[in-house]
């Protein structure tokens, strides 16, 4: 009788701390140092945050002139001229191991006609995307398509294109947080217009 009442009271010990365990939100966070530059604040960093904060992650932004030491930061260069022959047609480009990113901004600006940090927004979370999975590689579906057409701006001007499953997952494992439910009920974000 002894042995039933206490597995009875270990098993709803164990739910109840299940329970608990499960309903605390837990975030990966990244921390993000990159260029300063007005037009990247203003709208851009906001919904990248947006986008990543949908899926449980947090990001940290920081300006690269005052990053801090030692703490594993993405880093974000903002350059502003031609992405040259090797990336003639890239917008931006990672290198996972050393946690960097290239964006080309006069890149960026050209695809984007009307001004909105929805695209911008877009390259920066592709690419910490990269860097967070650890290697370069590229769904078929959703923000880490290999490239996207013309119907995939048309979209991220109306609202974040959401993360493949698969990358939502990766993305987790290398951050060690629980996974989230699946990451195409994405909300819409709001973007601040002309």
């Amino acid at each position: 009788m002894k042995t039933k009442r206490l597995v009875a009271i270990l098993s709803i010990t164990g739910a109840s701390l299940w329970a608990d365990q499960s309903a605390k939100p837990q975030n990966g966070v990244v921390t993000v140092c990159m260029d300063s530059a007005p037009s990247v604040r203003m709208g851009v960093r906001p919904l990248a945050s947006a986008m990543f904060a949908r899926i449980g992650v947090t990001v940290e932004w920081r300006e690269r002139a005052s990053c801090p030491v030692g703490i594993g930061a993405v880093q974000v260069r903002l350059s502003h001229g031609s992405p040259g022959i090797h990336h003639s047609e890239a917008l931006a480009f990672a290198i996972p191991r050393q946690a960097r990113i290239v964006v080309f901004v006069d890149a960026v600006h050209k695809s984007n006609h009307d001004g909105l940090p929805s695209v911008m927004a877009h390259v920066l979370v592709h690419e910490i995307t990269h860097v967070l999975e650890g290697f370069d590689r590229h769904s078929a579906t959703g923000i880490m398509k290999a490239r996207w057409d013309y119907q995939d701006f048309c979209e991220m001007r109306r609202k974040p294109i959401p993360f493949a499953q698969e990358d939502v997952n990766l993305i987790h494992d290398r951050l060690k947080v629980p996974r989230v439910a699946s990451a195409t009920a994405f909300t819409r974000v709001a973007v601040a217009g002309p």
